[in-house]
């Protein structure tokens, strides 16, 4: 079942090298001299089962890295927020070898860093190879949502990310490195399609040798049977860098797949420009059905969308979604140093896509200013009617994966952090200025290997207002909590008025907690969803409404299918509280402005 690596060489260009610049022939050797890595995955389906089933066999090589006995060969995390990734035990052992025959590697786990490492029972002697089964996570309607990169088995093929399963080397910070990664499918049926968020090729290097580890890693892997593109690349050759995923019948997906894919990439060339890519990067949606969740995230050049049939996503909603994972493949903040629980830059991360998420889609004619505006305030009324509104950045990051409302909370504080900035840079500027050029000037900071943590932010918004102190000022308030206020012409850029006003804050009527194990607990007596009849014990046999759409939607109302005694039964009720909390949205202030952003 397991596939023998073979070291991918650097091949020599020399017998070309009468037509190459003394430039390119350094390059060429700096990166001969670069550590590699080749992977390669092999698709192992056994279509003689009564129903398909499918693993993933991998394999690995590394050049020589020359490594002592008890040293690190490659580590895993344990889990990726409150998904487990795959622990090769003894089950499922990882195999070494290097050129002295079996490298025995012994499991070494540290809870604390949350992290798994194989260590080396002895020095390497020479290339390391290494094979390994990837085994897709089983799941049911009790699987709580978390991050979308475990191995899934989907319609006869698999899908997931190399975050989760291929055990890389703790590599220095922008170590870099020669990876290519190649698809075996001599082990798949004929008819087997592949695609990547590397490409679409049956080998392909990572160009970025600055990122390669965290390319590889921020990278999804979809094989099967019945994978297909929309556009078929047969039929579209202009859409080659763009391509909508999904498996089987897409009859059975809830929308309009095609009405999608052709908003997405059209906004995508246009997001392209807003962040001064030089080309046209290829960019790649793919489609998970689930048995509960709906929702994305953001991977590299591409994005993950999950749903289910039964959750009722209304276009707009979906093309909000992809605006904002599409987002995250530019401006992005690195973790502090030492920093693992995302307190210090999540918000950055979050709050900065759900801004241009509202901002992008309008600046390029897709959306109108009526739409804008009610987007703009539905993301208002989020935070301010958050029932975690109060908890620090910290205190957040530590109930991320137990409290929906605090993993909600980042996306819309993050968002009033940079309507609050941009209107200092305007004053500080007399309206020249706003947060693109400091958000640009990070971005480049990354792709230039540099560090780009909160730090750098830091300074970087400092010089641009004027005062490194206010800076600090302004990100100290935001990490602590609580109310955000914005003056009323903070948004007059756009011809728009903040006004205070007062808003019912979410109120789901019981624990989050029962969204993930299904029996509903800690009712609230008199809330509306006692007053819909809903009790503790109730379990919950479909989600129809997700926390997102009712939190992010203040009309919208949150529909349930319970079972009580055996019997089932649907409710439907408005999830807010009986009183009104402080709250901002903005108006048409009357008046033209120049600049939008």
């Amino acid at each position: 079942m397991l596939l023998k690596a073979t070291l991918l060489p650097f091949i020599s260009q020399a017998a070309s090298s009468s037509v190459i610049t003394g430039a390119q022939q350094m390059q060429q050797l700096l990166q001969a001299a670069l550590p590699s890595i080749g992977v390669t995955l092999t698709p192992v389906v056994d279509a003689t089962a009564s129903s398909s089933s499918a693993v993933l066999d991998i394999s690995l090589s590394f050049s020589p890295p020359d490594l002592p006995a008890n040293a690190s060969l490659v580590e895993l995390p344990l889990v990726i927020g409150n998904v487990p990734c795959q622990t090769y035990n003894k089950t499922s052992a990882i195999v070494a070898v290097d050129d002295d025959g079996i490298l025995d590697l012994t499991i070494a786990t540290d809870e604390a860093l949350n992290i798994r490492r194989w260590l080396t029972s002895r020095s390497t002697v020479g290339a390391v190879r290494l094979s390994m089964t990837a085994l897709p996570r089983e799941i049911d309607i009790t699987t709580p949502m978390g991050p979308r990169i475990d191995l899934r088995e989907i319609d006869g093929g698999l899908l997931g990310s190399a975050s989760s399963m291929v055990p890389l080397p703790a590599a220095p910070p922008h170590q870099s490195y020669n990876i290519t990664v190649c698809w075996d499918l001599s082990k798949a049926p004929a008819n087997t399609s592949y695609a990547s968020s590397l490409g679409e090729d049956r080998c392909t290097e990572i160009a970025d040798k600055a990122q390669t580890i965290q390319a590889l890693r921020s990278s999804i892997f979809a094989v099967g049977p019945t994978l297909h593109r929309y556009p078929p690349s047969s039929q579209s050759p202009e859409m080659s860098q763009f391509g909508l995923f999904y498996f089987g019948d897409r009859v059975h997906i809830p929308f309009d797949v095609t009405k999608l894919a052709d908003y997405v990439h059209a906004l995508f060339v246009n997001v392209c420009g807003f962040f001064h890519d030089s080309d046209i990067r290829p960019y790649r949606v793919f489609l998970r059905s689930s048995l509960r969740g709906f929702g994305g995230q953001g991977f590299l050049s591409s994005f993950m969308l999950e749903y289910f049939a039964r959750v009722e996503v209304e276009q707009w909603e979906l093309e909000w979604l992809l605006a904002h994972e599409a987002t995250h493949n530019w401006p992005l903040m690195d973790s502090t140093p030492g920093q693992v629980s995302g307190a210090d830059n999540t918000w950055y991360n979050e709050g900065i896509a759900t801004y241009y998420q509202l901002l992008l889609p309008y600046r390029f004619g897709k959306t109108s200013k009526v739409e804008f505006v009610k987007q703009l305030n539905l993301n208002l009324q989020a935070y301010f009617t958050n029932p975690t509104i109060n908890m620090s950045n910290e205190e957040v990051a530590e109930q991320t994966w137990q409290n929906s409302a605090a993993q909600r909370l980042p996306y819309h504080r993050g968002l009033l952090y940079f309507l609050q900035l941009e209107d200092l840079l305007r004053q500080s500027s007399g309206g020249k200025l706003g947060i693109r050029s400091t958000v640009l000037q990070l971005l480049e900071r990354k792709r230039k290997g540099e560090a780009f943590d909160l730090d750098c932010w830091i300074s970087l918004a400092g010089t641009a207002i004027g005062s490194i102190t206010i800076a600090k000022e302004q990100n100290h308030a935001m990490a602590a909590g609580g109310f955000l206020g914005l003056p009323s012409s903070a948004l007059s850029h756009f011809d728009l008025r903040v006004v205070v006003t007062a808003q019912e804050r979410l109120e789901l009527g019981f624990d989050t907690a029962p969204l993930n194990s299904r029996v509903i607990s800690g009712m609230i007596f008199g809330s509306r969803a006692d007053e819909a009849g809903i009790q503790d014990g109730d379990t919950i046999v479909q989600t129809r409404s997700m926390y997102w759409q009712v939190a992010d939607d203040i009309s919208r109302n949150m529909r349930l299918r319970l079972t009580r005694d055996g019997i089932a039964f649907d409710v439907s009720y408005w999830p807010r509280s009986r009183e009104k909390v402080p709250s901002l949205q903005v108006e048409d202030a009357g008046f033209l402005h120049g600049q939008m952003l």
